[in-house]
């Protein structure tokens, strides 16, 4: 399958277009993400709360990261990592995920954090190549860190 043409984005995607994303992904998430959440709720959640690094293949929203910058706490909290199953292993996940750690950096917090499923492998992975290290594991998640206060881009 050729590569899909990919568009990179700030906070463009409306509630509704987030929501329907969610749900294209829902089974890629471990558990399904709408045995956690409300998808609509928590989509209507990022669109007002969260930075938003979007990927569009079209009009499609194909990949999202969400992140809450926390100033007080000098941290930024990622809250969603999607990408449509269609359009996995073209490096978006990837591609979106530094675009936020950048924007964490010039943001000026200390760190970048998220939490993953112990079973994720492909996720874990993908976190490591970013830099981030396994901070704690709880039951199963794992929370992982990328520490900001000595990467030089």
């Amino acid at each position: 399958m050729p590569r899909a043409a990919i568009r990179y984005e700030l906070n463009m995607a409306s509630g509704e277009e987030i929501a329907r994303h969610l749900a294209l992904c829902d089974d890629s998430f471990e558990p399904a993400l709408s045995s956690r959440v409300n998808l609509r709720a928590y989509a209507m959640k990022i669109e007002s709360k969260a930075e938003r690094f979007e990927a569009w293949s079209g009009n499609a929203l194909a990949g999202l990261v969400a992140v809450y910058l926390e100033r007080e706490r000098s941290r930024a909290y990622v809250t969603n990592v999607s990408v449509l199953p269609a359009l996995g292993g073209q490096g978006i996940a990837s591609a979106l995920m530094r675009r936020c750690i950048l924007h964490a950096h010039v943001a000026e917090v200390a760190q970048v954090a998220l939490e993953v499923g112990v079973h994720n492998l492909p996720a874990i992975e993908l976190y490591k190549r970013l830099g981030f290290i396994r901070a704690s594991t709880d039951g199963a998640i794992h929370k992982m860190i990328f520490d900001l206060r000595s990467w030089n881009p």
